[in-house]
């Protein structure tokens, strides 16, 4: 039997009391004690740049609010908000909260209609705030949702629709025109009175990417974030804050739910300047000049920057510190600190969860071990079990578990996939695989279900992904699995290159650096297939759409009819 000090387990102890209190408590604290405060500042393509005070964001809030509750929004209410990244849908959220009803975020590219109007039918939402983004950009999109999801059109209120707010001017046909933001902070709503908010009452509502089936939708209170002790930087900083994140608020890391309990100012542009690639050089002159001390980057932004030409950015300004993850990072990434920072966080969490836990500050010139993300945030519990739930020795590769005080409360009209989740003592099955270090860090090896089952032995494409990425002609890579008649699945290695690289390249490279030979099962890990691509399809999240990725590269091996053929024997 293994000794219990040397089990797989880690745990940070909280330092501080949880803040037992509100959103929108904090928000109004916020805006009597920093009323003035600069704290979310929308900076745009053409250079210009629109800000939000403590003050004037509380104020519309608490405008928006009362109007909610005049129309018939009820406490623990679930009212949907879709749109992009804007200072309208900052508005939206806190004024969703201060209501006493519960934000469902949605995203504008759920697969298809029937996701959205699904979506709507489990949570039972009655309102939803749309902003179609500046000039119409997203009218058509929306416009299309709207049409599967029985709204309402009109100003009158039938009892099985659904009620549509505006959080911008719009011409869309069909729709009155006084169901807008502007509108409804004109009204006189001073006689309304807000519900009393608890810190158990239901907050945030998240949908999962749905990469691996229908979305899930993720119910937070306020507990889970106002207690939560999480912050982007080290705890012990002399500085004011700033902030830059442009990731979606829809997805728990773009969250300004954060920025409000932290009070810090956050400067963002619309997410689809960056996810193109082409914009680094406008992104880090928006950081100089707004002169952001702190900035959330996702991989592929980092590698945007690495690429930029030394003259654009040797001119000395540099962020303290750069938090980045959603994949697994190496050395490759810390390279940012020679130019653009002193520092990299690696952050790891999950929507069900929030941050779950960080290593860093990395300096430059220090090794980061691929797959490392430290030790948990404080008041978080981590583990490494096995098939049967039992705690592994340090050192061995298992399933990781995570409990924390600030977990979810449910999936929201999925009961059994909420128990099935959580272990008996409320342990979480995160669903990745890793291992707790001698040093006492928690290493990620890849998911469960990225494993491919070639024959007898399971493949984590992490660390073979993290290798092909050493390829200074590889842009981007992503292994799936592919059908395969013998071994039931094969490695399919897929890349994007901005060069002249062959799949011939890639094979040859795992050629020379794969251990492929001397194994038990003699299966090795050498991928079958090599395809590359022009650029991989994304989740809404900006990360690889793993599943779709496959879908694409069956059909480029003309495998698909070999799985058909294999699925009619068995049946």
């Amino acid at each position: 039997m293994a000794d219990s000090s040397c089990l797989s387990y880690l745990h940070t102890p909280p330092v501080k009391p949880y803040r037992y209190t509100t959103i929108g408590k904090v928000a109004q604290e916020n805006a009597r004690q920093r009323p003035n405060q600069e704290i979310f500042v929308l900076r745009e393509f053409d250079g210009s740049r629109f800000v939000l005070t403590n003050a004037s964001l509380y104020e519309q809030a608490d405008q928006l609010a009362r109007y909610l509750v005049s129309q018939g929004v009820k406490k623990s209410d679930m009212v949907a908000l879709i749109g992009p990244n804007t200072l309208e849908m900052l508005v939206g959220i806190l004024g969703i909260l201060l209501a006493g009803a519960a934000v469902l975020h949605c995203t504008i590219n759920m697969k298809t209609a029937l996701d959205v109007k699904k979506l709507f039918q489990i949570s039972g939402a009655k309102y939803i705030l749309v902003d179609q983004g500046k000039d119409d950009c997203l009218l058509a999109p929306m416009k299309a949702m709207l049409e599967h999801c029985n709204v309402q059109m009109d100003d009158r209120r039938e009892e099985d629709r659904i009620n549509v707010i505006f959080l911008r001017e719009t011409n869309l046909e069909g729709f009155t025109k006084t169901n807008t933001l502007t509108a409804v902070l004109s009204k006189d709503t001073k006689g309304v009175e807000l519900p009393s908010i608890f810190p158990d009452d239901p907050a945030i509502i998240y949908t999962t990417s749905g990469s691996t089936g229908d979305p899930k939708l993720v119910l937070h209170s306020h507990f889970s974030f106002a207690s939560f002790p999480f912050s982007w930087v080290p705890t012990s900083v002399d500085y004011e804050m700033k902030m830059y994140n442009d990731r979606p608020f829809s997805w728990v890391g773009g969250s300004p739910i954060l920025d409000i309990l932290g009070s810090n100012t956050r400067v963002f542009m619309d997410v689809a300047i960056t996810m193109n690639g082409k914009h680094a050089d406008l992104l880090w002159q928006v950081i100089k000049e707004e002169r952001c001390t702190e900035a959330l980057f996702f991989p592929y932004i980092i590698q945007d920057l690495l690429e930029l030409p030394p003259a654009l950015t040797n001119d000395g300004f540099r962020l303290r510190h750069v938090s980045t993850g959603g994949q697994m990072i190496d050395n490759f990434y810390t390279r940012i600190t020679e130019r653009f920072c002193h520092s990299v966080l690696v952050v790891y969490g999950c929507t069900e969860c929030i941050p779950i836990a960080r290593r860093g500050p990395v300096l430059q010139g220090e090794v980061l071990k691929a797959g490392d993300v430290g030790l948990p945030y404080n008041g978080v519990e981590v583990r490494v079990v096995n098939a049967q739930q039992m705690p592994l020795p340090m050192g061995t590769v298992g399933k990781v578990q995570v409990r924390t005080p600030y977990a979810m409360q449910c999936y929201i009209g999925n009961d059994e996939l909420t128990k099935g989740v959580f272990t008996k003592d409320k342990w979480f099955r995160t669903g990745d695989v890793g291992e707790i270090s001698q040093n006492g860090h928690l290493i990620l090896i890849g998911r469960e279900t990225d494993a491919i089952s070639r024959g007898t032995r399971k493949i984590y494409p992490g660390m073979l992904e993290y290798l092909l990425k050493k390829m200074k002609a590889v842009k981007d890579v992503c292994i799936v699995a592919v059908p395969d008649k013998r071994l039931y699945e094969e490695v399919c290695v897929c890349f994007t290159t901005g060069e002249n690289l062959m799949p011939e390249d890639v094979k040859q490279f795992c050629q020379e650096n794969l251990f492929v030979t001397n194994t038990l099962d003699s299966l090795g890990e050498m991928p079958k297939y090599f395809l590359v691509f022009e650029e991989f399809p994304k989740l809404t999240n900006g990360k690889t759409n793993k599943r779709a990725v496959a879908e694409k590269a069956t059909l480029k091996l003309g495998l698909a009819k070999v799985r058909e053929h294999e699925d009619a024997l068995t049946i």
